[in-house]
């Protein structure tokens, strides 16, 4: 086979291969209820979720190591919260809406610590 006839048959697959290295297909985030989740958690155990409500106990910590992280409840219309984690100190206040996107955990252990229904968040508007 010669090298233009390789090329011709390669490079295409080549290009869309690398198109979709630069630009990944994401799936979205399943939009719940906090109440969908405390009713069926294994349902969503180690999915991710999207979660709309008002911010409660908004504490920005940082831990021994010198890391800075945010931990809240996330009220819904239910008058359920769930348990919100993530890093660093997003400019939010306690009584703001905001929309939650990250991974539900039913049971998440870290070192000596557990901890139970909670989502990291990867974003927070």
């Amino acid at each position: 086979m010669s090298h233009k006839r390789i090329l011709r048959t390669v490079l295409p697959s080549l290009l869309i291969f690398s198109f979709f290295l630069q630009h990944p297909i994401t799936l979205a985030a399943e939009k719940v209820s906090v109440q969908e989740i405390i009713s069926n958690p294994d349902k969503y155990d180690g999915q991710e979720v999207t979660l709309q409500g008002k911010a409660n106990k908004v504490r920005p910590r940082v831990s021994k190591k010198g890391n800075e992280y945010t931990t809240f409840t996330l009220m819904d219309g239910s008058g359920k919260g769930m348990n919100i984690f993530t890093f660093g100190h997003p400019p939010i206040t306690d009584g703001q809406r905001v929309t939650v996107t990250g991974i539900y955990q039913k049971v998440k252990k870290v070192g000596r610590y557990t901890f139970y229904n909670e989502v990291e968040a990867k974003d927070i508007k």
